[in-house]
């Protein structure tokens, strides 16, 4: 029963159509005769081959056949001739047919890429094959049946190849767009007139163009005074003023708008000319009419594919910046853009974002390469996005990547992230000499939609997230509500920083000093190290212990001692006395600048042109940074070696290192940590590690400096161990390097050797 009812629909629908293009085919021709004249020569354009390929385009070449009987029945009322009326069916038929059988194999043999290559190959198949084959036909029939005809047999062809031309251009167009809202496709992709979505600015709400229509009557009407004024000259050349009104609109305009609007503002131009033409005596005054109004088509069908081309490489590119092309998930980038939409929108609801690291993606990138390293992100990008509706996927950096997923509560988000962890750490990873589990944390936050916060704030806290989630035990699981007090947190943490590179950069950095008990130095000179402070926006000071963590963090740690030792150097060859009366200053590294290729020879150059004697710089490197990085940590002691520089192994037993790195380095001083000389006084045992390191140094011929000595009980026992190099608030506490000298001077340390305070030992000045 549904099949009968079904059939009798599409018999139904199939005949509207017939029916329906039959009768636009019989009423097109009707009309441009109509508006034209008498006289078969003098119509302004012969719509039944357009409309023919225009349905025959759109639903296949069977469907012709309506429009061209239509057309040949008009033709045979008009004319009483049955040989017309055939040709006419004939060459509304074969010409399309033709076109369509060209393009279709075009399309075969290189699809179009761009829609100027489609228009291109419509317009060549419309002008050098329809519209020559049936004006060969109409020419030969018109002198077959003597119809009376006011020219050549060249003459003839060349009008109807113009009548035929302006035909395909200005109807097929607008009727695919008339039809591009019916079911169905097209038969050529891409075709010249794909769909509103590709052109050049935004669709307007009319059909056609208002303006550029109004703009093309009103040309029409100038021209027609001017001809009636006898201004015949000027009337022709006035119609010029169509050019630049149809190039303004194929620019502003889309494919879909400017097809229905040249073809409805050439009329008003083709009709009046047609008029002027028994007024100016002029025969061939429609023929100049649309000569222009062909040329003026195919200019504006070109520009505005041109336009449409780039607004489509524009939009790919854009859409390229925000894609990885790894997993064709969204990048960094695009997700950050992703996030700014959503919170620049006035209705945002609350939703989830989850962070997801596979932590041991360096692990299977090297045992199995980047081929399976790469069908593990795949894998993962496909499971992100089999989630929700609506959730969207990004991949951030390598094993890392974000989803964004509508969640109301914390409690959601922490069940999606759970699923997803689940899911990643019960998957095991085949490869060709062995299989690996992987393992994945994962942090989330609920970005609540009253949270005053920007897309930045938001990837740092998921960082945050992600770091907790990582340091925590099984499941490495963290998942939390971005709350105020976090974003404050963050925001005045990296305000810290940002105060952190500006000291750096601006060189506000304040250079205290501590002194060194050193019993080797002459009495008339100071052993001290350089330590570093720097002061908030407030004024206050602020400790390395709350700024140095930062410097690690931002990866400023070799822009900061490059301050600090071009300050250092700056300071003391502008103060000759405090550099005349230093014996020893020590400067610390940080492990990342003993990586750096060039501290050295900075180090060198700002000896050099600060005239800083090379023996009275100290450079002290850390313990646990040597043993991470022993080879730049050699390196870079025998280059400042080789200068003439002192070095001092800093924090020495905080690092577990064996005696082994003593014999590697060439130290001049081995400072022994604070941990092992707060309870040495007591302590068996940091007696003897301080005892053992005493007797190796002076087999190594290297000094010992004991730091953190705050009592005298201490010193004394220390004394008593063999260490006479001392360093610790019992001997001075940190103050301005100034301050330091300046003290030296009032307490009088230099002349006299003894220490700041009654009762502390004596300290070489």
């Amino acid at each position: 029963m549904h099949t009968l009812e079904d059939n009798s629909n599409t018999a139904f629908v199939r005949s509207t159509r017939v029916l329906l293009i039959a009768a636009v085919s019989f009423l097109a021709c009707a009309l441009a005769h109509a508006l034209a004249g008498e006289t078969i020569f003098q119509l302004l354009l012969w719509p039944a081959s357009a409309i023919a390929l225009a349905f025959g385009w759109r639903y296949g070449r069977t469907w012709m056949l309506p429009a061209a009987v239509a057309a040949a029945v008009w033709s045979y009322v008009h004319t009483q001739s049955i040989l017309l009326g055939v040709a006419t069916l004939a060459s509304t038929v074969i010409g399309p047919l033709l076109t369509l059988e060209l393009m279709r194999r075009l399309a075969r043999w290189k699809p179009a890429d761009f829609r100027i290559d489609a228009l291109v190959r419509f317009v060549i198949s419309a002008l050098l094959v329809c519209a020559p084959v049936n004006a060969a036909i109409i020419t030969t029939a018109l002198y077959a049946s003597a119809f009376p005809s006011p020219g050549s047999p060249v003459q003839i062809a060349l009008i109807w190849w113009l009548l035929e031309s302006l035909g395909l251009l200005l109807i097929t167009p607008a009727l695919l767009a008339l039809l591009r809202s019916t079911n169905g496709t097209a038969p050529l992709r891409p075709a010249p007139f794909p769909g509103p979505s590709s052109g050049l600015g935004t669709a307007l709400s009319m059909p056609f163009d208002v303006p550029t229509l109004a703009a093309s009557v009103a040309i029409a009407l100038f021209s027609l005074t001017l001809a009636r004024a006898g201004f015949s000259t000027y009337s022709g050349l006035s119609l010029f003023l169509f050019v630049p009104v149809i190039g303004l609109g194929a620019i502003r305009q889309n494919e879909r708008v400017l097809a229905l609007t040249l073809s409805i503002s050439s009329l008003p131009l083709l009709a009046v000319r047609t008029s002027e033409a028994a007024i100016t005596l002029n025969p061939l005054a429609p023929v100049e009419a649309s000569t222009l109004i062909l040329s003026t088509s195919i200019v504006a069908l070109l520009m505005q594919a041109i336009g449409a081309d780039r607004l489509q490489a524009l939009s790919n590119i854009a859409e390229q910046v925000r894609q990885d092309l790894t997993t064709g998930l969204l990048n960094d980038r695009g997700l950050l853009t992703e996030l700014g939409e959503r919170l620049a929108h006035p209705e945002r609801p609350h939703y989830g974002l989850i962070g997801i690291h596979v932590t041991n993606f360096d692990t299977i990138h090297d045992l199995c390469g980047p081929i399976q390293a790469l069908s593990l992100e795949q894998s993962v990008a496909s499971l992100l996005g089999s989630q929700a509706q609506g959730a969207i996927a990004a991949r951030l950096s390598s094993g890392r990547f974000a989803l964004i997923a509508s969640c109301n509560t914390a409690g959601q988000v922490r069940s999606l992230a759970r699923d997803l962890y689940t899911r990643l750490n019960s998957q095991v990873f085949r490869a060709e000499h062995g299989s690996l589990r992987l393992q994945a944390c994962i942090g989330g936050l609920l970005i609540d939609r009253q949270v005053f916060i920007t897309a930045e704030d938001i990837l740092l806290s998921l960082s945050d997230a992600m770091a907790i989630a990582a340091s925590a035990q099984e499941p490495k699981l963290f998942v939390e509500p971005l709350s105020q007090a976090m974003i404050d947190a963050r925001r005045s943490h990296q305000g810290k920083i940002e105060h952190l590179r500006t000291a750096i950069k601006d060189r506000h950095l304040e250079v205290y000093a501590q002194q060194i008990l050193d019993p080797l130095a002459p009495p008339a000179s100071l052993s001290y190290e350089i330590l570093t402070r720097m002061r908030d926006r407030d004024g206050a000071l602020i400790r390395p212990p709350e700024f140095l963590p930062l410097a690690v963090q931002a990866q400023m740690t070799v822009a900061l001692d490059r301050s600090v030792i071009q300050k250092v150097f700056t300071w003391l060859a502008t103060n000759q006395d405090a550099l005349a009366r230093t014996h020893k200053c020590s400067i610390n590294l940080s492990g990342m600048t003993m990586s750096d290729a060039m501290i050295a020879s900075f180090i060198r150059e700002q000896r050099a042109l600060c005239a800083i004697p090379a023996d009275k710089i100290v450079f002290e490197i850390t313990e646990s940074e040597a043993i991470r990085n022993p080879v730049a940590a050699s390196r870079l002691v025998d280059e400042l070696k080789a200068d003439g520089f002192g070095i001092a192994l800093d924090d020495f037993g905080t690092g577990l290192a064996t005696f082994e790195y003593l014999k590697r380095f060439q130290l001049d001083y081995l400072k022994i940590d604070g941990a092992f000389i707060r309870n040495v006084v007591n302590d068996p045992i940091d007696q003897e590690i301080v005892l053992s390191t005493v007797r190796v140094a002076q087999h190594l011929n290297v000094r010992i400096v004991a730091e953190h000595v705050h009592s005298r009980d201490i010193y004394e026992h220390l004394k008593s161990l063999g260490v006479d190099h001392v360093q610790g608030d019992l001997i001075g506490i940190a103050m301005p390097i100034e301050t330091l000298f300046a003290r030296s001077i009032q307490h009088g340390l230099i002349s006299q050797g003894h220490g700041s305070e009654p009762g502390q030992p004596r300290a070489a000045a």
